[in-house]
């Protein structure tokens, strides 16, 4: 009986918790998750057409110590995302409805909305070419 109390109680303290850690968490222009420390830099939000959709995008200093940890952070807080990787490096994480994204490239992290949605083809043109603002099919 105690254990099953105990347990409860864990279980109750874990969800409050997951809960209060949460608040504040998400990139208000994309609602993707934001890493612990990430700060907006001073460079306004950008939008421009990509694929004949508007897109927006952020831009935030990273804090993590190299681009392998920020692409662990970002295949966990994004499970079931498209991730592309770059000739040059960026990596690029969709959401899968295709109306978010984050591109991380060591140093700085992007964030973007799409509206509406990428399609499965218009995420290869952007995973393939992340800095690119036109969308041309090969």
């Amino acid at each position: 009986m105690k254990r099953g109390i105990r347990n409860v109680a864990i279980a109750g303290l874990l969800w409050v918790s997951a809960g209060l850690g949460a608040q504040g968490t998400s990139e208000p222009l994309s609602g993707l998750s934001l890493a612990p420390g990430m700060k907006r830099t001073a460079d306004a939000i950008q939008t421009y057409r990509f694929c004949g959709k508007s897109a927006s995008i952020a831009l935030y200093l990273a804090t993590f110590p190299d681009l392998d940890h920020e692409v662990a952070w970002y295949t966990h807080a994004m499970p079931g995302a498209a991730i592309f990787n770059a000739d040059t490096g960026i990596r690029t994480f969709i959401s899968k409805d295709g109306t978010a994204a984050v591109e991380a490239a060591d140093a700085f992290v992007s964030y973007f909305r799409f509206s509406p949605g990428l399609s499965p083809a218009e995420m290869k043109i952007l995973g393939a070419a992340p800095a690119a603002r036109d969308c041309t099919a090969d």
